[in-house]
């Protein structure tokens, strides 16, 4: 027998996860795919998913008409951290005289070397890799060598992935934004009817109060915000709220809020930021000063800023619906070293603002001086 496990956190499943498990049923002949949603994804350390009834109930609905693919809940009965080697010895055992292969991502094979136990899931087990569109395989491939020396556990797969996340889709339905396509039908309709990732009262104002343009660009800024804090070791949750919050205030009026005081003279470009995290505070009740001063900053920056401070301000001029000349350029920079990438964005910014007629806010060129001399 062929034995596939399909494991993740499949917060939500979309239609990507279903093709690659079809796929992965025809590429290797399999008797039977299992599909086991993590009960906690030991890799994640700050996520918080929908309970897992509610995910065992949606890939229920995604594979329902799905031949040879069957849904396991093997991982949440387990509780705890959700262990690959675990999973893997577990089906081992269940189909001794099986081929059993696992699958996995290009990010998860660039990560293998820090799983748990990893030599004991290669020993049961080969892993099937599936890339998606402009994953950097050759760079996995690279550190999966220099730690085990060979290639001969791997099978790579023939399908291409379409760059689709959960965490895009997670912040799309947080802000009202389309998912149409992206999710399959029966999945969307349990998702709406169980009223699932729509967020608190910070997203049920931020989507009373933005236009789609602008709830479109906090998509942009949230998912690269979570990019971001990942690749640092820093709070998800917190770059998130951070940055779905960071235009709250975009269309208000200050008037409308008698106990914020800005000072005088407050350029209007930058208002928003201050009343963002006045509203944010006093409003929304977030209490947390490094969420409250990434709101207040993400525009002008600032003399030493906190890395979340620095996240949602590179975010913000960095995310996907930028188009101005020099983006790719910082968005290279960024990717190859964060700081000075951050550093990059800080001269850039200074430059377009002295070629403009305006006036360069104080904090702007105290951030400037503080990050560039």
């Amino acid at each position: 027998m062929k034995i596939g496990i399909y494991g993740g956190s499949f917060d939500p499943p979309h239609v990507e996860h279903i093709n690659i498990a079809k796929n992965a049923v025809k590429e290797l002949c399999l008797d039977k795919l299992f599909v086991l949603p993590a009960f906690m994804p030991p890799h994640k350390p700050y996520a918080t998913p929908v309970d897992g009834e509610h995910r065992l109930n949606m890939l229920n609905l995604a594979f329902s008409d799905c031949k040879n693919i069957e849904v396991c809940d093997y991982e949440l009965n387990n509780g705890g951290k959700s262990y690959t080697y675990l999973t893997v010895e577990y089906f081992a055992n269940l189909y001794k005289e099986a081929e059993i292969f696992f699958l996995v991502g290009t990010d998860m094979l660039e990560n293998f070397p820090s799983w748990k136990n990893p030599r004991k899931i290669l020993d049961k087990a080969k892993l099937f890799v599936v890339g998606r569109c402009g994953d950097d395989m050759d760079n996995a491939k690279d550190t999966f060598y220099k730690a085990f020396k060979s290639f001969d556990r791997l099978v790579f797969s023939n399908y291409k992935g379409k760059n689709l996340s959960s965490t895009d889709l997670r912040n799309r339905l947080s802000l009202g934004l389309d998912v149409n396509g992206k999710i399959e039908e029966r999945v969307l309709s349990y998702i709406l009817k169980n009223n699932l990732y729509l967020g608190g009262k910070e997203a049920e104002f931020v989507r009373k109060n933005l236009p789609i343009s602008r709830l479109t660009h906090t998509l942009g800024v949230m998912n690269l915000a979570k990019t971001y804090a990942k690749r640092l070791g820093q709070n998800e949750n917190k770059a998130l709220l951070a940055a779905m919050l960071h235009d709250v205030a975009k269309y208000l009026d200050p008037k409308d809020y008698k106990d914020f005081k800005p000072e005088v003279n407050l350029p209007k470009p930058v208002v928003h930021q201050f009343l963002g995290a006045y509203v944010a505070e006093n409003i929304l009740g977030v209490k947390d000063d490094d969420v409250l001063n990434a709101i207040r900053y993400h525009t002008t920056g600032r003399e030493n800023m906190s890395v979340l401070e620095k996240i949602v301000f590179t975010a913000d001029l960095l995310e996907a619906g930028r188009t101005y000349p020099e983006v790719e350029l910082l968005r290279n920079a960024v990717n190859e070293d964060f700081e000075q990438g951050f550093k990059l964005c800080v001269k850039i910014l200074m430059a377009f603002l002295n070629s403009s007629k305006d006036e360069v806010y104080y904090l702007t060129a105290k951030c400037y001086d503080y990050y560039t001399k």
